[in-house]
């Protein structure tokens, strides 16, 4: 049976929260694949390792028992953890998902490199049997999924916000993905599709690859249920194998396996910086109030602010449209390349609801939206929807809160009696 393999994502050697959802997603798609969850016994987990050359027949233990542990611990799936020292990340992996790892041991590679990634990711699976490879639709996950993809000849899916199944989509034709092309098709049977949000998040494009081909998926980020979240009643962990490619810098300046010919360019890495401008009042606040290219133009957050300023504990916050643009500072943004919020309320103005942006703000208690256009998904994501003039809306809101304010001073000034 073919393996699913999930590319985990390590920043300065940690494994990131996204690394799970990936994981949550193989499960998806395992679920395709076999009705019966099973954990490698001894027998099965021996050939695997002698079928690849590179990783070593010793292997760290995992499930003490031979039994049915369920699909969601099924065996099929392998997360694979490059890196200079892999195995802490490994045992982290495999303590909390239950699944097997490879720990790809790449010497020097301290840092994320995205040659070096695609090189010797394309030489561990060319060797495996892999029908999926699973990675997230983050920053390096956009770096290195193309080239790799493009390296196994294999289909490339990116923005994969959901798995579904054939038969709960009837009369629907849609694209099959081939390493060639796109070509229409009439689907039929029980295998998955894979679902990617396109026209500016109003609609949904369903795709199904070909089946003779690997496809490289590319998972959104708070999307799927995360794997560390799953019960572990078993007491065990996953396998983890290691696995060792070698490489010498010679003169030329270009990285290369001897034994295998294996030549990555190399690109000396000191560090990765992240970028320090988290706004810790838009962690801490209790109502958020969010603005997006729905405002028209950066005068208009004038507005926004005034409208914020209505609510005790609140700040402001923003899409990544309206940062790019450069109409407010990157650490008012929200989504998977800003922060991650979860606001007691949370006003969305003018905001469309990406999936990338509703990524940042899901865990949110109660989400308000307003905005003219009823199509928008931020109206399938918000508890409150007003179909309203954005401005018309927040100046009424002002005109009442003031009028309010002005009784309520009357009220308190007794200085006629």
């Amino acid at each position: 049976m073919k393996q699913i393999l999930v590319v985990a994502e390590i920043f300065q050697g940690k494994v990131q929260p996204v690394t799970w959802e990936i994981a949550g997603a193989a499960l998806e798609i395992a679920k395709f694949k076999t009705d019966k969850g099973y954990c490698i016994d001894e027998r099965e987990d021996r050939r695997n390792r002698r079928e690849n050359k590179d990783i070593e027949i010793k292997s760290e233990n995992t499930c003490k028992h031979k039994k049915n542990i369920g699909t969601k611990r099924s065996g099929v799936i392998k997360i694979i953890v490059p890196g200079d020292n892999p195995l802490p990340a490994a045992h982290e992996i495999a303590k909390h998902s239950l699944m097997d790892v490879i720990a790809l041991k790449i010497p020097g590679l301290k840092t994320y490199d995205s040659e070096i990634y695609k090189t010797c990711l394309c030489r561990v699976i060319r060797q495996m049997e892999v029908s999926h490879v699973l990675t997230a639709n983050t920053s390096q996950g956009r770096d290195f999924a193309p080239g790799l993809s493009l390296k196994l000849n294999a289909a490339l899916i990116s923005g994969v916000n959901a798995i579904k199944s054939y038969d709960k989509i009837s009369n629907v034709s849609g694209a099959v993905l081939q390493g060639s092309g796109i070509k229409s098709i009439k689907w039929n049977g029980k295998n998955p599709v894979f679902v990617r949000s396109v026209l500016g998040n109003t609609k949904d494009m369903i795709i199904r690859p070909a089946p003779d081909i690997p496809v490289v998926i590319m998972v959104m980020p708070g999307e799927f249920k995360s794997v560390e979240n799953l019960d572990n009643n078993t007491g065990g962990k996953g396998h983890i194998y290691i696995s060792k490619i070698p490489y010498i810098v010679d003169n030329s300046g270009v990285s290369s396996n001897q034994d295998a010919c294996l030549t990555i360019p190399i690109i000396i890495h000191g560090r990765i910086l992240k970028k320090r401008c988290e706004n810790k009042a838009l962690k801490q606040a209790r109502i958020i109030v969010a603005a997006g290219r729905g405002i028209g133009n950066k005068e208009q957050l004038s507005e926004i602010f005034k409208f914020a300023k209505c609510f005790s504990f609140s700040a402001i916050g923003a899409s990544r449209p309206i940062v790019d643009m450069g109409w407010i500072g990157y650490e008012h943004q929200i989504g998977i390349t800003g922060a991650k919020v979860a606001p007691e309320l949370y006003i969305a103005c003018g905001i469309s609801g990406s999936s990338q942006h509703l990524a940042g703000m899901k865990n949110s208690g109660i989400v308000v939206c307003i905005n003219k256009n009823p199509d928008a998904p931020i109206f399938r994501n918000s508890d409150l929807c007003i179909k309203a003039d954005l401005f018309e809306f927040i100046h009424e809101f002002l005109k009442q809160i003031n009028s309010k304010k002005k009784i309520d001073d009357h009220k308190g000034d007794t200085s006629g009696f």
